[in-house]
């Protein structure tokens, strides 16, 4: 993985985000800072953890100045989630080698949220924690089952990233179940529970993008 990787995570997410939602990618490693009413959010954070989360700060400035609006900060709540200012919804997300931002117009988009994450197998440890059991069964068909599960995985961060702005509610892996199209382009996510205002069985559809080590997977529906 090199320092460019930022470059490939913006061709992934741009290929399976709708047109009216502006993205835009930076470089963890760089000499970013965000605005000190943001940074106010992480006191004593460690240095890589300062420099990831300016990133993504830059990031969604970046996005929203494509999108046409004022590039303004945007605040961490009180349950780490980005507070996004009006009438914007947007998304961040990073890994070692890339940060991401969307942002669109509430007018045009009701739920929005990336994930990235290295497109390497999940660990051993985590799949019972990650996946249900029909999900693993699923797996043992798949000729590459742990880096089918990271892809199960990312698109999970992705769902739940998106529904949490309408539920304000935390809950763990098994609360959602993924099934993958057959090219492993396109997600379901599926409430296993009722987390209102989600019934048990609502669906959160998603998009999936691979290459050069990378997995970008992104929920975008439409307002």
């Amino acid at each position: 993985m090199t320092q460019a990787d930022h470059k490939t995570a913006l061709m992934l997410a741009g290929a399976i985000l709708d047109p009216v939602i502006a993205v835009s990618a930076t470089d963890p490693h760089g000499d970013h800072l965000a605005y000190d009413e943001e940074l106010a959010a992480i006191p004593g954070a460690v240095p890589k953890r300062v420099r990831e989360f300016s990133a993504g700060r830059i990031a969604a400035r970046q996005a929203m100045a494509e999108l046409g609006a004022p590039p303004l900060a945007v605040p961490m709540g009180s349950d780490r989630a980005p507070i996004w200012p009006a009438p914007l919804i947007g998304t961040i997300t990073h890994c070692d080698t890339a940060c991401l931002a969307a942002v669109a117009w509430t007018g045009e988009v009701r739920m929005l949220a990336l994930d990235i994450e290295e497109d390497t197998p999940l660990a051993d440890d985590l799949l019972d924690t990650v996946c249900t059991p029909a999900e693993r069964r699923r797996l043992d068909t798949q000729p590459d089952p742990g880096q089918t599960a990271k892809v199960i995985f990312s698109a999970k961060e992705c769902a739940y990233k998106a529904q949490y702005p309408l539920s304000q509610t935390l809950f763990d892996f098994q609360t959602l179940e993924v099934e993958l199209s057959d090219d492993h382009k396109r997600f379901v996510a599926r409430f296993t529970r009722s987390v209102p205002p989600f019934a048990q069985g609502d669906q959160i559809p998603g998009k999936i993008a691979r290459g050069d080590g990378l997995i970008v997977t992104s929920v975008a529906v439409r307002a």
